[in-house]
């Protein structure tokens, strides 16, 4: 039975590691996720996965840190600092070759053991502008 501490760490160190199949387990069935900053995208597990695979080929050194956690009873929230080089297509878009810190929130619902719900928060604004992309306001 895994804690939702563990998925929060889970949830970072598997993309970190390009463990992508294996979050896919961390989910209940009919859990998804999704991705605040880029359009509220809805995920299943395995889309989840072809997401997680798309960002890590645009930013193939991306790597994620937990800053602070808070967690109650089946839910909790996890602020990340995202890292990484963008070295590959984002969205449609060739690689800059520039270096991104990003953060990001991840709230996980949880039924005690796997994932119900897990919604990503990005700061995608930020990134764009570091990536040249549009102007930081």
């Amino acid at each position: 039975m895994a804690t939702v501490n563990e998925l929060l760490d889970r949830f970072v160190e598997q993309f970190n590691s390009s463990r992508f199949e294996e979050a896919e387990r961390d989910f209940a069935p009919g859990g998804y996720g999704e991705e605040i900053g880029t359009g509220g995208r809805r995920f299943t597990a395995v889309e989840s996965t072809a997401n997680a695979r798309a960002w890590k080929e645009a930013f193939p050194d991306a790597r994620g840190t937990l800053t602070s956690t808070i967690v109650e009873g089946d839910k909790g929230a996890a602020e990340i600092v995202w890292r990484g080089t963008n070295t590959g297509s984002l969205m449609g878009q060739p690689p800059t070759g520039k270096p991104v810190t990003v953060r990001a929130v991840v709230v996980l619902e949880t039924d005690g053991n796997q994932i119900r719900r897990l919604s990503h928060y990005i700061d995608v604004a930020s990134m764009m502008a570091q990536l040249g992309g549009t102007p930081v306001v």
